[in-house]
């Protein structure tokens, strides 16, 4: 094949020549190079090997055989990265490197962990004679050393061929391209890292310009202006913990109050610890508070550098553009297309601040998918951990021991941020990671006036209810609306948010519900009016799950509370007189009375038992107390003075085991499927549609808006498939005895299912 012809193959199927594909990986390679804060010896290797790698990495799709494929020929199949293997490897002397990022820059290694991966027949396909290979009888002249030739002659990358004819390629040199022989292919550890770290950025220099990303975002550098504290007339000072954060190099862990300005710290951290190239992740546990951060470190950097990653992504992307192009008329097909592609680059190595779940986070010590990519993500990278509840003891076991080794093995930074860090957790933490230097720690200074007004000010008014419920409690509530007063209840399921929701007397545009049991149309609906920018227009009632808990920006005058683990007691109160500036008619501070209920209707197996009276027994100490943070740290130190039970001592155990091996068990290209599963595994909800959503649905189809049709469906758990029939047109499990009302949420025809949200 000579060179005009070599340059009119095609590598796409919308008509992009291999050649063009080519070099659009190359300069986005290099872009992607400069823009990622690595080690000298990362930058140095993939300098060195990544050239080559992306001049061969499509070379195979000269093979006729491929070129059918693009055509529309689905019977025609070919691995056409293992001919440009083949190619490299029969006529040049290149590095074991660059032949493995080639040959593994679209499935994994062999392997019975993942099912995107090299078959043993696919490699079988280019061990044996180079002669008798099973991918030259359909090649037609195209695989020999002239096309090789002419390909090479239009890069200025200087290649050393072979002296002599390689007469066969040995079974031996796939053995690194199979997870249970790479070991003795590639004995050496550091080697196989190498391997995965350029498989990475070959990786991601093709996805980004497959999607026609040439251009990278870099880290946009913050000064104290980006985040300074302010509304609409007033510049506020930092706290003094804040601008001690500000002057802090190094990982800390910040242990302050709901309200007292963390985000405003962790920036302020940021500030401190940015590099050119850096990568920020901000890990938080709900979608609700990533969507919310989304528009808060928006304000603070380009809309362009930012990005949010977690199951529900693709809505939030998809309205957003919705909004955005609300004043004309919609394209829907378009605006789904920009949706998917923005979604799609949220997973790769490409926006430089990203917004996610801390599974995200746990998934790469499990070699999920996109792993290796952490090898470039993460180096030097600065990691903000906001908000983690200590009752899940394996997911802080795991927490920790991911953190050890992004801080060993990548030199990732990290700042935990909690109100609610028990002291045993505290320690934990120290001395598993930091090696017992406590000074890592910082609080609020009461010795400073900035900081003593959040530590020692107090919003709350505590009354303890022991042996009641909240529904004994509905006349009360109903006062409380009448006398003016905004009421928040958060209760520990769904059915009883809907019953109490129900009950209370209460104008019906003045009162909505937070839980788990609404599809995304309605939640993104509810987020905005309850975080409404006009507090008039919130709700007066907010009834919901634990939902409510984390990073929504909401402040009621009054609460009623079912018992729950101290950790998520503590947040529930920050959602209450959240700034302290409740006042009576005549304009004096007051407390906001929090009722504390002992009773829990319905069932809630996903709390320990013994958590939830330990924590009812310390509160019930407090009752009839305006209580301060510094009473409320007591408190939650008193619940977890003996730390975990026994059952939990052996799950965070466990946790914390599960990651020991990541680093000594490294096989570069592996990837196991199952690691989504394990970190799913307190998750384990399915997507069905309600019965009477149908027609919506199916009309949502029709006018191929399938994003909007998703959003339709909702979470619940496995339990009521039985209750479901798949319907393959529409391809979506309905759900037979499943009700939806847009108010109320999903509701049960069948008496006593509950859910946690």
């Amino acid at each position: 094949m000579n060179i005009e012809e070599i340059k009119n193959i095609k590598a796409k199927s919308n008509g992009t020549t291999l050649y063009e594909h080519t070099c659009m990986v190359i300069e986005t390679g290099l872009k992607l190079l400069q823009s990622l804060s690595l080690s000298d010896r990362a930058q140095a290797f993939l300098k060195q090997n990544f050239l080559q790698a992306a001049i061969l990495h499509d070379l195979g799709k000269v093979h006729p055989t491929f070129q059918k494929r693009l055509s529309g020929d689905k019977n025609a199949s070919i691995r056409h990265e293992l001919v440009s293997v083949w190619f490299a490897e029969t006529f040049l002397e290149v590095n074991n490197a660059v032949l493995f990022a080639v040959a593994t820059h679209h499935k994994s290694v062999e392997s019975s962990s993942c099912n995107k991966s090299l078959s043993m027949q696919d490699l079988n396909g280019i061990s044996i004679s180079i002669d008798e290979g099973a991918y030259l009888p359909a090649s037609e002249g195209t695989m020999c050393l002239e096309t090789l030739q002419s390909w090479l002659s239009l890069f200025s990358e200087d290649f050393v061929y072979r002296k002599e004819k390689l007469e066969k390629i040995p079974s031996t040199f796939c053995y690194m391209f199979r997870e249970g022989k790479q070991k003795k292919a590639i004995p050496c550890l550091e080697d196989r890292q190498r391997f995965s770290l350029l498989r990475a950025f070959l990786q991601a220099a093709d996805h980004l310009a497959s999607g026609g990303q040439t251009k990278i975002p870099d880290y946009q550098l913050i000064s104290l202006d980006n985040f300074q504290p302010h509304d609409k007339l007033t510049i506020y000072p930092f706290r003094h913990f804040q601008e001690e954060l500000q002057h802090w190099v190094g990982d800390a862990i910040l242990h302050a109050p709901t309200g007292s300005g963390k985000t405003e710290a962790a920036l302020s951290w940021v500030y401190a610890n940015q590099l050119k190239g850096n990568r920020l992740f901000y890990l938080l546990p709900y979608t609700a508070s990533i969507n919310a951060m989304m528009t808060r470190l928006c304000d603070v950097y380009n809309r362009s550098e930012v990005m949010i990653q977690h199951s529900k992504s693709l809505n939030f992307i998809y309205n957003e553009l919705c909004e955005e192009y609300s004043n004309v008329v919609p394209n829907y097909t378009k605006l789904e297309k920009e949706a998917r592609n923005l979604n799609s680059l949220s997973r790769e190595v490409y926006y430089p601040i990203k917004i996610m779940t801390l599974h995200q986070l746990l998934r790469i010590p499990c070699h999920g998918k996109g792993w290796e990519f952490s090898m470039l993500e993460c180096q030097n990278a600065l990691f903000i951990v906001d908000e983690f509840h200590a009752y899940n003891a394996f997911l802080t076991g795991k927490m920790l021991g991911t953190v050890k080794i992004f801080r060993e093995f990548f030199g990732a930074k990290f700042l935990f941020m909690s109100a609610t860090i028990p002291a045993f957790l505290l320690e934990q933490i120290v001395e598993k990671i930091y090696e017992g230097d406590y000074s890592r720690i910082i609080r609020p200074d009461s010795a400073f006036a900035s900081d003593a007004c959040v530590m020692g000010r107090k919003r709350h008014h505590l009354v303890c209810h022991a042996n009641e419920n909240i529904s004994q409690y509905i006349g009360q509530i109903e006062s409380d609306l009448e006398k003016g007063l905004s009421v928040l209840v958060v209760v520990n399921n769904v059915k009883t948010c809907q019953q109490i929701y129900q009950t209370v007397d209460c104008d019906d545009s003045r009162k909505m519900m937070l839980h788990g049991g609404f599809n995304q149309k309605s939640r993104r609906k509810i987020e905005r009016f309850v975080t409404h920018a006009d507090k008039s227009k919130r709700p007066r009632l907010l009834v919901a799950t634990q939902a409510v808990e984390v990073s929504l920006d909401i402040d009621y005058n009054t609460a009623y509370i079912e018992n729950a683990p101290i950790d998520s007691l503590i947040q529930r109160l920050g959602r209450v007189n959240r700034g302290g500036k409740l006042v009576d008619a005549s304009g004096n501070k007051i407390m906001a009375n929090v009722y504390l209920f002992e009773e829990i209707i319905g069932k809630t197996p996903f709390y320990d038992e013994r958590l939830l009276q330990d924590t009812w027994t310390v509160m019930s100490q407090l009752d009839e107390k305006d209580l301060s943070e510094d009473d409320l740290i007591r408190a939650c130190n008193e619940v977890y003075k003996n730390g975990y039970s026994e059952k939990q001592k052996q799950d965070f155990e466990q946790g914390l085991r599960s990651t020991s091996d990541f680093v000594e068990e490294w096989i570069a290209g592996m990837c196991k499927d199952w690691a989504d599963e394990i970190m799913e595994q307190n998750n384990q909800k399915v997507d069905v549609l309600c019965y009477n959503l149908k027609e919506e649905y199916c009309s949502l189809i029709e006018q191929k808006r399938y994003i909007e049709a998703n959003e339709l469906l909702v979470a619940v758990y496995p339990y009521h498939w039985d209750q479901t029939v798949f319907s393959k047109d529409w391809d979506v499990r309905i759900a037979q005895e499943l009700f939806y009302d847009e108010k109320q949420g999903c509701i049960e025809k069948k008496p006593d299912c509950y859910e946690i949200i």
